[in-house]
């Protein structure tokens, strides 16, 4: 039988455990019902495998320093933040403590338990945000280290209206917020027109992966500017001063998920200091354009003939 002894009690049988250089307990499982006291709460660490939807690969993890990084708690339970008490299955933490995200459950996707399964599971929540009315499930709830929401990530499928710098707009996947409640990204479930400092622009990303609302294609900067984003249906003739013309678009390459057929890769353009640049998602622009002093010329872009890695740019 191990034990354990961390900053908020002694864990005897413990198991599956792992420590870092220094001695500290990184990660481990319980085998008997503890109770653990928090600033946020007092709960439960898993200690059971149910066999089916909820396995116990670990119940607690710890920085370096021993601080509580995550805990996946045996049922549900609720957590004091800063709005209100949530329902809780597994809660991450900033080394300070606070609360960095909650994920209201946390099944184990399998072949024997589906998203399906999970998303009929997730509590419907009512969040009252500067940004957002929102009443629906949700994955996951992020904060920041100061205890204001910084994101919320939706179910696939799911969508939320948001109020942002350039008026309401459905998101997808989730979206991101700065710490005064202002819009900071979305996800449009469709090209949306977004009126940039060279034009109208369609915003779309037709790979967005719902892993979290904090990586979302259509950034706003805290006054409201357009930061950057992603369009796959809009090619830029960029003139600069020197009568310079150059075309920069969406690139193809072949669809990963079809025999003869394409996809998108979306191009991203980003505006910053009266410049605008083009370039690929991620990696430096390929080229930077003072706009005052240059020209730009939007067309459009014909994707019909693409298959990513959904149907949505179909």
């Amino acid at each position: 039988m191990e034990t354990a002894n961390t900053k908020y009690g002694t864990f005897e049988d413990i198991g599956l455990s792992d420590y870092y250089e220094n001695g500290m307990l990184r990660r481990c499982i319980v085998r008997r019902a503890y109770r653990v006291t928090l600033p946020c709460g007092t709960f439960t660490p898993q200690y059971l495998d149910d066999g089916n939807r909820k396995k116990l690969f670990k119940s607690m993890t710890f920085y370096a320093d021993g601080t509580l990084s995550s805990m996946i708690l045996q049922q549900t339970e609720r957590v004091r933040t800063t709005l209100g008490d949530l329902p809780a299955e597994m809660v991450t933490f900033y080394e300070s403590g606070a609360i960095k995200r909650i994920f209201p459950t946390f099944g184990t996707i399998s072949a024997y338990w589906t998203e399906s399964d999970e998303y009929a599971l997730s509590p419907v929540l009512d969040f009252d945000l500067p940004a957002c009315a929102f009443l629906g499930k949700i994955i996951n709830i992020a904060f920041f280290e100061t205890g204001e929401p910084k994101s919320l990530t939706l179910w696939p499928g799911d969508s939320a209206l948001v109020e942002t710098p350039v008026g309401a707009m459905r998101t997808r996947i989730g979206f991101c917020l700065y710490r005064e409640g202002t819009v900071r990204s979305v996800e449009p479930p469709v090209p949306a027109e977004i009126d940039t400092p060279i034009g109208w622009i369609p915003a779309f990303d037709p790979d967005a992966i719902a892993l979290d609302g904090e990586t979302n294609s259509l950034v706003f900067t805290r006054d409201g500017a357009i930061e950057s984003l992603l369009t796959c249906t809009a090619r830029i003739v960029a003139t600069d001063p020197y009568d310079k013309r150059t075309t920069h678009a969406p690139a193809f390459q072949s669809s990963l998920y079809f025999d003869n057929r394409q996809a998108v890769v979306p191009m991203k353009i980003r505006f910053s200091d009266g410049g605008v640049s083009f370039g690929s998602r991620k990696g430096p622009a390929a080229a930077v354009y003072d706009i005052k002093k240059s020209a730009f010329q939007i067309e459009p872009v014909s994707i019909a003939h693409c298959a990513n890695t959904c149907d949505e740019c179909e």
